[in-house]
C-alpha cells in the first residue's frame, strides 16, 4: 500500500484519501443522526407513557375492597381490544387491566416500591417487543394503605417500522449525497490541477528545445517553483552563451601570435626570441581564459558561504606575499554575510581586487562588505567596496576596463586579466562593478553589488 502511494499519481492519492475521508465522515454523521433520532424517539415515547401513567394514577381509588377507575382513559386507543397500548395495575395478587389487554399475551408485572418508576425501552413477549414504563404508587383506605403498580406498555413494532424506514431513507440521501460530492469532488481536482499539467506541459517543451521560460500567472503555490526553475534556465544558458563566448574569445585571440608564428617560421632565419614572447602571450590568454571558463556563475540551489572566512584567508596570504611593504588593511564585515555561490567565485573576485589594491595602494586599504536584502527573496546579497590610497585608475580608462568583451590580448596596461576575470565573475552573478575615486584614500574605490 505504501509503494503504491509513492507510485500513484498525486491526483490519484489525493482523490483515493479524501475520498475515504468524505465516505467514512459521511458513515459516522449517518451513524449519530440515526443514533441520535432513535434516542429523541424513545424520550418521546417516555414522556408519552409517562402522561398516561400520570393521569390514572390521579384517578384510581380503592373502595369496600374494589378498585374504582375512572370512567374514561388517558386515550381510547385503552378501550379497544388489540390497540397496541394497554394499562395494567397489580394489587396484592390481583392483575387489573385495561379493555384493550384482552386476549394479549403480555409480559409479567413486575411489583415495585412506592414512588419507584421504571421504563423498559424493549421487552418480549410472543415474539413482539414492547415498551412499558412502570410505578409504584400507594392508595390509603380509612384502615389501611395499599400497595400497587400500575405498568402502561405499548407495542414497540411501530417504532421499530418507522426506525427502519428512517434508516433506508437517510441511506438513500447518504448515498446520493456521497456520490454527488464525489462527482464535485472530482471536478474540482480536476480544476486544480489544471497548472500542474499546464507546468508538465511547459516542461516538456523545454525538453523539445523551446527557449521560453515559465510565465508568471502560475498559482501562488507554483510560482515558486517556476521563479527557481526560471533562474536555474537562466543560468544554465548564461553559462551555455558564457562557455560560446569564451571559446569564440580563446580562438579570437590567439589568431594574432600564431599569424606572428608562422610569419616567423616562413623566414630563413627565426628570431627564437620573438616566437618564445608570442608563446608566452598565448600562455597567458589561455590561463585568462581557462579563469573565464571556471567560473561557476550564479546558483540558484546552492549553500551560503561565510564571507568573512574567505575575507581573512586571502588578506592574510597577501599579507605574507607582500611582506616588506607596511600595508595596513582595515576590513569590516557585516555579521553573518553569506554568499551564495561557488567558494571558488568569492575567493576569485576577492582575491584579484584585493591583489590590485596591495599592488598599487600606498599603505592603506579599506574593504567594506555588506548584506543585501530585497523583499520577496529570502536570500541575502552583498555590497563589497574596497579601496586604497593609490594613484588610483584614470577616469578614461575605468570604462575599458569595466567594458564587457574586451578579450584578454586588449587589456588595459598594468593591470592584468585580473580586472576582467573580476568583470566576468560580477557580470555571471547579474551583479554591477563600478570605478571611482575614494573620497578619504584618493586613491582607487571598487564598488561591487551581488543581488541576491
Amino acid at each position: 500500500m505504501w509503494g503504491f502511494g509513492q507510485r500513484a499519481a498525486l491526483k490519484t492519492r489525493v482523490l483515493l484519501t479524501s475520498s475515504v475521508a468524505l465516505l467514512a465522515a459521511l458513515t459516522l454523521m449517518g451513524l449519530i443522526m440515526h443514533q441520535a433520532f432513535k434516542e429523541k424517539t424513545l424520550q418521546l415515547v417516555d414522556e408519552r407513557l409517562e402522561g398516561y401513567l400520570y393521569s390514572m394514577i390521579a384517578y384510581i381509588d380503592y373502595d369496600e375492597n374494589q378498585l374504582v377507575m375512572p370512567d374514561t382513559f388517558p386515550t381510547p386507543r385503552m378501550e379497544q381490544p388489540g390497540s397496541g397500548i394497554y394499562a395494567q395495575i397489580l394489587i396484592r395478587d390481583f392483575v387489573w387491566q385495561t379493555p384493550s389487554a384482552l386476549g394479549q399475551e403480555l409480559p409479567p408485572i413486575v411489583s415495585l416500591p412506592v414512588n419507584q418508576r421504571n421504563f423498559s425501552s424493549r421487552i418480549e413477549a410472543e415474539d413482539e417487543r414492547f415498551f412499558r414504563i412502570s410505578q409504584g404508587f400507594a392508595i390509603e383506605t380509612d384502615s389501611e394503605v395499599i400497595k400497587a403498580t400500575l405498568a402502561v406498555t405499548e407495542n414497540a413494532g411501530p417504532f421499530y417500522q418507522e426506525l427502519a424506514s428512517f434508516q433506508e431513507s437517510l441511506l438513500t440521501w447518504l448515498l446520493a449525497i456521497s456520490g454527488g460530492l464525489l462527482i464535485v469532488q472530482w471536478m474540482i481536482m480536476f480544476w486544480a490541477t489544471q497548472p500542474l499539467k499546464r507546468l508538465m506541459h511547459d516542461l516538456e517543451r523545454l525538453e523539445q528545445g523551446d527557449e521560453q521560460i515559465f510565465s508568471d500567472d502560475y498559482p501562488l503555490e507554483l510560482r515558486g517553483l517556476t521563479a527557481s526553475l526560471n533562474r536555474l534556465l537562466e543560468n544554465e544558458r548564461s553559462h551555455l552563451t558564457r562557455q560560446r563566448r569564451t571559446l569564440g574569445d580563446l580562438a579570437h585571440s590567439l589568431k594574432t601570435p600564431l599569424a606572428v608564428v608562422h610569419s616567423e617560421l616562413d623566414n630563413e632565419t627565426v628570431d627564437k626570441r620573438i616566437i618564445a614572447q608570442q608563446v608566452g602571450v598565448m600562455d597567458e590568454i589561455v590561463a585568462y581564459q581557462l579563469k573565464r571558463a571556471a567560473v561557476a556563475g550564479h546558483r540558484t540551489f546552492v549553500r551560503g558561504v561565510p564571507v568573512i572566512d574567505v575575507v581573512d584567508k586571502i588578506i592574510d596570504s597577501l599579507q605574507k606575499v607582500y611582506r616588506n611593504r607596511t600595508i595596513r588593511v582595515r576590513s569590516e564585515v557585516a555579521p553573518g554575510a553569506e554568499f551564495y555561490g561557488e567558494q571558488g567565485d568569492l575567493m576569485e573576485l576577492l582575491g584579484n581586487l584585493l591583489e590590485n589594491a596591495f599592488k598599487w595602494c600606498d599603505q592603506h586599504i579599506h574593504l567594506t562588505i555588506k548584506t543585501l536584502i530585497k523583499s520577496g527573496h529570502k536570500r541575502t546579497g552583498l555590497v563589497i567596496d574596497i579601496s586604497d590610497d593609490g594613484p588610483g585608475i584614470a577616469e578614461q580608462k575605468r570604462a575599458e576596463l569595466l567594458q564587457r568583451g574586451v578579450r584578454g590580448d586588449e587589456k588595459v596596461t598594468g593591470h592584468g586579466i585580473g580586472l576582467s576575470i573580476v568583470t566576468d565573475i560580477v557580470e555571471s552573478y547579474h551583479g554591477e562593478l563600478s570605478i571611482s575615486r575614494d573620497e578619504v584614500l584618493h586613491g582607487a574605490h571598487f564598488k561591487v553589488i551581488l543581488p541576491p
